[in-house]
Parts: structure tokens; sequence; C-alpha cells
């Protein structure tokens, strides 16, 4: 994503320079002007009433894609490209795309054979030991999870059939066989669901609209002869390598892999929902559930552009406790229609629709009427946008396929020559004096232009900072992570001066302050109360600029936790933070069983007892709640209760030994 914004900036800056020294407002218009611009509009709109108006601006942060900068960013660059691009240029541009995505499928291929180039590149080993996640089962190369390999193949492998049988060289047949043949067997090793679903209806939609064509040239007649050789490849590829939904594999009758394609391990950082699994379908339903209730509490706008991170906490089902992962964080409704309906309510997603339908309708007209100059070139792309949205309604989008869903329009429109010139001049009202003033010396343009390329500098310089302040982030936040507060305070530090605006950073800055302040309690009483200071002063900051973000509270939390141990004034702020957390995500079992530990430490047995109790109604199968629980009746002197609640363990877990443990000491202080 910074990577975009610099980009974005770079092009811009060029671009406002251009339109200066030639006098011409340069801005092309395309078929979609009035849906982007209502889409634009209703973002806008959304982030204005946002319950997190800086997530709303930036994305959520580890995600970054879909906040309204982003957005703001690819629809710059959509009408960058219509206004300088050519069809000459498009082509090229699309011929570059095809070769990156012959890389990324090797890449991806080698993976699947244990080999993975992230691995050598990052400590020199010609292994896949460097992943947490098994990539040998599910690849995904260099786009960090399958499902997103898979939907950014699905968007290549049309375009690269356009140039298949535009070929009219037996060299680039053949070499853009060979990169559809990678691209799919790349596809098939990402073992992706909604990849295939998307896949298949895109391959429907080519279908369809090359049979509904009234003008069918003869020289195309071979195009049918090569579309049907490819299925007969892809077919093979299959049978092959199998699919998603089958187990079935030519190569399994030779040699059994040694870890199968379709098994599937839970990383430690990533939902079932974004890996996939037996359980991936009952969780995603879960969460439409919640995005919906989201949606009917904020009908209109929205919770807000990106907050589906707050929001959802706040409406989360209470079955969702009772799956596997009820304890992880989901930050995308995993559909990205019942997101934007969510998260931009009614007003974003209608026009998000309307941006969809908008381009559809125009190519089916365009196929149809038998007007357009290349139907196939638009039978392809409106078969790649096709493949994006059904795969996406069973997921969420990232950056490159973000990106292709707004600049693929493009390239269809400069190919169509339906691009018109705006009818505006430098020259107009109110700026009239201004141009006159400027173009009536020479060296004015270029004085103009030199001061817009400081703006663009100042702002790719900033961009830049960011970027150095997140590596900082990353190393601090690790280290924190691994409980080494002193260290990660000093990268922390870094990154907040870096960018002082993100609160993420000072979040995380407040929580090493508190445990460098306890660390130094002993040898440095002075240092230490400054670093008291520094955690209280960067979380009070955090909590009410972002009042209903959920992990910043949990965050303060921790940092009060710490503090108390070396006052236990701070513990009544620990019991408010879980308090404030609570009322956000009123069903999370963990919030109230922790509130129940703290009031335990603080002698509070019979608060604790309700704290815990409430914990275990709303997850029935929380051993560790249960068990808390049973000690607390224990320790109240509740002895049968203790052991009745110790025996509900046996329910989903037989025989568990901390529960017959447990049970064992209780019985024994009875006699």
């Amino acid at each position: 994503m910074m990577f975009v914004y610099a980009l974005t900036t770079i092009i811009v800056t060029c671009f406002i320079a251009k339109m200066i020294r030639e006098g011409k407002f340069l801005i092309k218009r395309t078929p979609l002007d009035i849906p982007i611009l209502l889409f634009l509009g209703a973002n806008i709109l959304s982030t204005i009433f946002s319950i997190d108006p800086h997530m709303s601006w930036w994305g959520y942060y580890s995600r970054s894609n879909g906040g309204l900068y982003s957005t703001i960013s690819y629809i710059i660059l959509y009408y960058c490209l219509v206004s300088l691009f050519d069809t000459k240029r498009i082509l090229t541009f699309l011929k570059v795309s095809l070769f990156t995505g012959l890389v990324i499928s090797l890449w991806a291929i080698t993976e699947h054979f244990g080999v993975s180039p992230s691995c050598y590149i990052l400590n020199s080993t010609f292994t896949d030991s460097c992943w947490v996640q098994d990539v040998q089962a599910r690849v995904f190369a260099t786009l960090g999870q399958p499902n997103w390999l898979a939907a950014y193949l699905c968007m290549l492998i049309f375009p690269a059939l356009y140039f298949l049988l535009k070929s009219k060289t037996i060299l680039f047949k053949s070499y853009y066989l060979f990169l559809i043949f990678c691209y799919f067997i790349a596809f098939t090793f990402t073992y992706s669901r909604a990849g295939t679903l998307g896949l298949v209806g895109g391959i429907l939609t080519l279908a369809i609209a090359l049979f509904i064509k009234k003008k069918k040239p003869i020289t195309e007649l071979y195009t049918w002869k090569i579309f049907s050789i490819i299925a007969v490849v892809f077919l093979a590829v299959i049978l092959l390598f199998g699919t998603p939904f089958t187990n079935f594999r030519i190569l399994a009758l030779f040699a059994a892999p040694v870890r199968p394609p379709i098994t599937i391990s839970k990383p430690t950082d990533q939902t079932q929902l974004e890996t996939g699994g037996s359980q991936s379908g009952q969780i995603r339903l879960i969460v439409w559930k919640g995005a919906i209730e989201i949606f009917k509490h904020y009908p209109i706008f929205g919770s807000g552009v990106e907050t589906f991170a707050d929001s959802y906490y706040n409406y989360r089902p209470i079955e969702h406790n009772l799956v596997t992962e009820w304890d992880f964080l989901y930050n995308k409704a995993h559909n990205e229609f019942l997101n934007y309906l969510s998260t931009t309510g009614a007003v974003g997603f209608t026009t998000y629709i309307l941006m969809i339908l908008s381009f559809t309708i125009w190519t089916i007209k365009k196929v149809v009427s038998g007007k357009s100059k290349n139907p196939l070139f638009l039978s392809l792309m409106l078969a790649s946008l096709v493949s994006y949205h059904i795969q996406d309604f069973f997921g969420f989008s990232v950056v490159i396929i973000s990106l292709y869903f707004f600049l693929f329009p493009g390239f269809v429109f400069l190919i169509e020559e339906d691009i018109k010139p705006t009818k505006l001049s430098l020259n107009f009202f109110p700026f009239s004096s201004i141009y006159h003033f400027v173009y009536s010396r020479k060296f004015y343009p270029s004085l103009l232009s030199l001061v817009i390329f400081i703006i663009g500098a100042t702002l790719l310089g900033t961009i830049i900072r960011f970027y150095i302040g997140d590596i900082f982030f990353a190393i601090g936040y690790h280290y924190n992570q691994a409980g080494a507060t002193t260290r990660a305070y000093n990268a922390l530090y870094i990154a907040t001066t870096l960018n002082p605006g993100e609160p993420f950073y000072r979040s995380e800055l407040g929580y090493a302050a508190a445990g460098s302040a306890v660390a130094l309690s002993d040898s440095d009483a002075t240092r230490s109360a400054e670093l008291v200071y520094e955690a209280v002063n960067d979380t009070n900051v955090t909590l009410s600029q972002n009042p209903r973000n959920l992990n910043y509270w949990r965050t303060a939390v921790r940092t009060y936790y710490l503090l108390s141990t070396l006052n236990k004034g701070y513990s009544s702020l620990v019991i408010k933070s879980l308090d404030e957390a609570i009322a956000l995500a009123p069903t999370d079992p963990k919030l109230v069983y922790n509130k129940g530990v703290v009031l335990d430490e603080e002698g509070k047995t019979y608060q604790a007892i309700q704290a815990v109790r409430k914990a275990v109604q709303l997850k029935p199968n929380y051993k560790e709640a249960i068990l808390a629980l049973a000690d607390l009746y224990f320790k109240s002197g509740q002895k049968d209760k203790a052991i009745a609640e110790a025996e509900k363990v046996f329910v989903f877990i037989p025989n568990d030994p901390d529960a017959l443990t447990k049970i064992k000491l209780y019985k024994s202080s009875k006699k």
C-alpha cells in the first residue's frame, strides 16, 4: 500500500506539472465517471460519520487496503491511466503484468515442491522452513495467503488468453500457452474453493459473451479451436493435481506425496476463513450474520470505512464462541459485499454495486450490439472481473487485486476508444485571471511546476518516513509480544517520532513504557517514574482519540495491569478498561474471564465468581473459565459446587487431566 501511495504521488505530481506546462486540463472522461464519483462520495460520507475516523482514512493497520486514502489513490491512478495511455501502451502494460504473474506463478509452483524463494531471500535456504504455514499444502508465493494468490491469478488468466488467441507466430503462441499453464498450475496448488468458483464463473461468462455476439468474423472461428484445446489442458491439470473439492489426483496413483496438497495447516496469525478448511464455511456464516447486524444498526453510512474490526465485536453473534477460532481477530467480513454493506451502509453498498453493474451492462451492450471494436478483449476482461467478484463474495481484496479492479475497466475503455476529453480549460472562471497572470511570463509555468514538484517531493518524503516508521514499529511490536518491553520501547519511540499520528504506535509505546518502568523500578526510580507518566499519557491520548477501538482498550488493560504491580492505585483503571472493552465486545468471554481474574487478585471473590460465571455462560466449553470458576467456588467454601463445575469439562474433554487433578484436590479437602 505504501508503494501505491508513493507511485500515486509521483504520477500525480508529474501529471499536474504536465498540465501546467501545456496549459490544458488533460483529465479525460469515461463511461464510469458518475458511478466512481458517487462511490467516492459515499466513502467520504462514511468516513465523516465513522466510529473510528483514523481507521477509515488509513484502513486497518495490518491491511491498509480499503481505507479512504487507498480508494482515492486507486481512483486517481484510474484517471491518470485513461488520460495518459493509448491502446499500444495498454497492451504493453498488460504484457508486463502478465510477465510479473508468470514470475509469481513459478514462485508458487516451487513452493509446492518444498522450495520457497522467500526462504532463500530471508535465510539463504532452499526449503520452505521459514514459513509457519504449510506452504506446500497451499501455496501463496508473495501474496501472503492462498486465496489472494488464486484471485490474482484468476484475473490474469483471461488477459493471457487474449494474447494467446491474438498471437500470430508459433513462438508467441507457445509463450502465452506456457504462461497460462503456469498460471493454472499455480492456481491449482492454492486449493482455493472461492478462487475455483470465481474461475468457473469467469469461464462461463466468457462462453456466454462469445456466443451472444451478433458479428462472428470467420477469423475468430479459430479461437474456438484454441479455446477447446485450452479447456482440455485445464481438465488435464485438474485431473493431475486435483481440486479443492475432490481428493482424486492421477499423480496419487503413482506416488503419494509426503504432504497431500489438500491437507490444511492452521497458521497462528490467520483464520480458517483466510486459509480455508472444513469449518471455514460455518465461521463465515457467523461472521456474515454479524455484518448484517452492523448494517441494521448503521443502515445509512455504515459504521465507517474499514471499521469492521471495531464494529463486529459490538454485534458479534454469541455462537461465534463455539467455533475453534472464537478468539481470533476478524477485521473483515470475508465477503466484500457485506463488508461494504456493514461499513459504508446502504449508500456505500449501492454505489459499489452501481459501479460494478454500470461496467457490466456497458460491456454487455457493446458486445451484443456488435459495435465493439474488440469484442474478444471486452469479453475476456468482463470474465476476469466476474471471476474477481465471485471469489470476493467469499473473501476480500488486497492491494494488487483492488488496483486491477479499478484499472481493468480503464483498459477496456481505452481499447474501445470510449474516452472523451473534458471540456474544461485551465483558463476558466474563477481561475482565468490566475491563468493569464501565470502564462503572461514564460518562466511562471516553470516556477509553478517547481512548486508542484516540491510539494510532491514533500509528500513522497512523508510516505518514506512513514514506511521507515513502520519498520521500527515491527521491530518494537515483536519485542513487545516477546515480553522484551525495554528493547521494544526504543524502537517504538522512534516509530512514534516518525509517525506521531498513528495511534497503534502510541498504544504499543505506552505498554512498552509500562514494562520498562517495572524493569527499572529497583535500579532507577527516577527514570521509572518518568516512564510511568509516559505510559499513562500515551495510553490516555490513544483512548481519548480512538474510544471505539477495542484493540486499544485491550492494550490499555495490559498497560495498567503492569503499572498496578508498581502502584495498586492502577488496579481500578484495569477494571475500568475491562468494563469499556466489555461494553464494546459484550459477547467476548475472554474479557469477562480476565475481569474475574483481576477481581480475584483483589480479593473480591464474589464479584469474581459473577464475572467468570458470565464467561462460562457465553462459552460453555471454555475450559480455563470453568476450572477458574471451580477454584473460586472452592476458595469460597462451596466445595460441592467446585467439583460439579470441574466435572463439566468432561462433557467436551473426556478424562481431562487438569480437571481430574482439581477434582481430586477438592474431594481430598472434604475428608
